[in-house]
């Protein structure tokens, strides 16, 4: 990805949560990435480029422990932040990369480093959410978007390994509800969040 597309900015749309986006004109979409601060440790998912200065910035309000890849299809700058964080990629066992030397989350693992594991398979490769143990917040890759010019959405089933089943999963996620999600493509939800995907889950037009 071109240095001219780094962001230039971050955003903490909650304690402990930054955010960074920017449009990318080969994808045709805004490409957003995240990172978490917990227990002193900054998780940064799906990390696109980001402007020396906002880097610096982040980097101050933890120690750096890892990258994590939402699915397969989120390699992004990832390769660059481990040689300035000097930590592990991680993804999980099935999502296909290219990109050497990359942990892997076990099919069966639940638990890692304070935050749950949630296969999102029938989405894209690889897929995985994220919950934040203790706190009502969640990340998601793909399986959900909510671009600017558009509205709150599932993976477009074009994307999708198998529509019906990324649906039926995202419905056992559902049962415990979340306040906040945050997506590798788009806009927030900050507020009742899985109420708004249980809202998009029973939608006639799925």
């Amino acid at each position: 990805m071109k240095a001219e597309l780094a962001a230039q900015s971050i955003q903490e749309i909650v304690p402990g949560v930054f955010r960074w986006e920017i449009f990318s004109p080969n994808h045709k979409v805004e490409l957003t990435s995240h990172a978490i601060v917990t227990g002193g440790k900054i998780f940064c998912f799906d990390p696109i480029p980001l402007a020396d200065e906002p880097f610096r910035q982040l980097s101050h309000h933890g120690q750096p422990t890892a990258i994590v890849l939402t699915n397969e299809n989120h390699e992004r700058d990832s390769l660059a932040w481990r040689k300035r964080w000097q930590v592990p990629i991680w993804a999980a066992a099935d999502a296909t990369l290219f990109i050497p030397e990359v942990q892997r989350f076990s099919p069966s693992q639940l638990e890692w480093k304070g935050l749950h594991l949630h296969s999102m398979s029938g989405g894209a490769g690889g897929e995985i959410a994220f919950r934040l143990a203790g706190q009502s917040l969640v990340v998601f890759g793909d399986s959900v978007v909510n671009l600017p010019s558009r509205q709150l959405e599932l993976l477009p089933a074009k994307y999708c390994r198998n529509p019906a089943e990324l649906r039926r999963n995202l419905a056992l996620f559902l049962a415990e509800p979340f306040d906040c999600m945050v997506m590798a493509h788009g806009t927030p939800i900050l507020r009742e969040a899985s109420r708004r995907l249980a809202e998009l889950l029973a939608s006639p037009k799925l």
